[in-house]
């Protein structure tokens, strides 16, 4: 009989070893970043009007769209205005957050402009993954810390609506089943995207943020998602089209000409539109 049990505890052992550490990491990923002392961007002021825009999925294919906001912004400014993208595909908000420090590339393009705005693409696979609304809030917080620390006025992208129910379909079984127990113990539903939009206004109130910070509405660009789906989102009903990111880039000008004028007085002379 003791040999009998001696082999279960063997074969189990092993087992249990890997659940317990599968649980510890699955822990791991889903715990809100800790603060890190902000590293210093550049101040120098310069006749160009620069904006950083970071994220997520939709950052990174920005790029090929930074010329057509920059147009927008010097046909009313009457001054260069250069826009530089830069985003990471699939990271959520956090990661988006300690890549800032850990990505050498990220850091770099975060340092080596003096930037005046920065645009934050960042939530997306937050809502997509389940992660908690502290997890959410706590990384906002703490790039929004980061790009006041260095005089950048930071504009918050609101969740966009896209197609969280067909994206959870698509999911392995493994990753629907853990996300099924985060969404459990949150008491959150598979369209969670409102409660983070909530969630982001809560912060802003909170940490009284108003003043300081800008949020692009999801509604000031797409009003009606399910009619705009196919002019404005590729056919994963998730990335944008040239089109969608005409839309969303007028909305980025308008929320930052809203600031600029509060705090400039008049226009400079004009310049011509510089792409990277």
């Amino acid at each position: 009989m003791k040999i009998v049990k001696y082999k279960h505890i063997c074969i189990f052992s092993p087992i249990l070893i890997l659940l317990g550490e599968t649980v510890y990491l699955s822990l791991q990923y889903y715990t809100p970043p800790s603060f890190r002392q902000p590293f210093k961007m550049r101040q120098e002021a310069e006749d160009t009007l620069r904006i950083a825009y970071i994220g997520d999925s939709w950052a990174y294919w920005h790029k090929d769209h930074e010329c057509q906001i920059a147009r927008l912004l010097e046909d009313t400014l009457h001054r260069p205005v250069k826009v530089h993208s830069y985003g990471i595909c699939g990271r959520t908000s956090r990661e988006i957050y300690e890549n800032m420090f850990e990505n050498s590339n990220f850091k770099e393009f975060l340092t080596k402009r003096r930037y005046e705005y920065c645009y934050v693409s960042a939530g997306i696979n937050d809502t997509h993954k389940k992660m908690s609304i502290p997890y959410y809030q706590q990384s906002i917080s703490h790039i929004i810390e980061l790009m006041l620390t260095n005089n950048v006025h930071p504009m918050i992208q609101e969740i966009p609506d896209y197609d969280i129910k067909m994206i959870d379909d698509k999911q392995k079984f493994y990753k629907k089943f853990v996300r099924r127990l985060y969404m459990y113990f949150h008491d959150m539903p598979i369209d969670c995207k409102q409660l983070f939009r909530d969630a982001l206004d809560d912060l802003i109130y909170e940490k009284g943020y108003q003043d300081h910070v800008s949020i692009i509405r999801y509604k000031a660009w797409n009003n009606d998602y399910l009619n705009d789906l196919n002019h404005l989102y590729w056919h994963d009903h998730l990335h944008l089209k040239e089109n969608g990111y005409a839309k969303l880039d007028s909305a980025i000008a308008k929320g930052i000409l809203t600031t600029y004028w509060r705090n400039n007085e008049l226009p400079k002379e004009s310049g011509a539109c510089h792409h990277k």
